[in-house]
């Protein structure tokens, strides 16, 4: 993935951990993940800012290709599961990009409640 297209993934994922303004020690270590998923070292942390909001992270998801808003709209709903529960929050921030995405909100509802239960498949061991 092009380098500015990973910035601005991780931006759209730094901005929904921080849409509650509770940033859990899961999400933190998620964005963390996913700086080093996108070969960004943690040591450049600081290129998920400025934080992004909900209308604007509809505006960056518009702009990318299909695969890379397929991939960035599945890490945004990992994200928010992240830490368990999703806060109404990190909902309006994924109805925003999933408008934006022409994912309707029943499958959107259907993606988030397996990405809980994955998560509490996989705590539970």
């Amino acid at each position: 993935m092009d380098p500015n297209v990973a910035r601005q993934v991780c931006r759209l994922i730094a901005g929904i951990v921080v849409s509650d303004e509770d940033l859990s020690p899961q999400e933190d270590a998620f964005v963390d993940r996913m700086l080093l998923r996108f070969d960004i070292p943690l040591a450049d942390r600081d290129v998920i800012f400025p934080i992004i909001d909900a209308s604007e992270a509809a505006d960056t998801v518009k702009a990318l290709t299909p695969a890379v808003r397929d991939e960035a709209l599945a890490l945004l709903i990992e994200a928010a599961a992240a830490d368990g529960s999703i806060a109404p929050e990190e909902l309006g921030y994924l109805e925003a990009v999933a408008d934006a995405t022409s994912v309707s909100r029943e499958d959107l509802q259907d993606r988030l409640a397996e990405a809980l239960q994955k998560l509490r498949q996989w705590l539970s061991g």
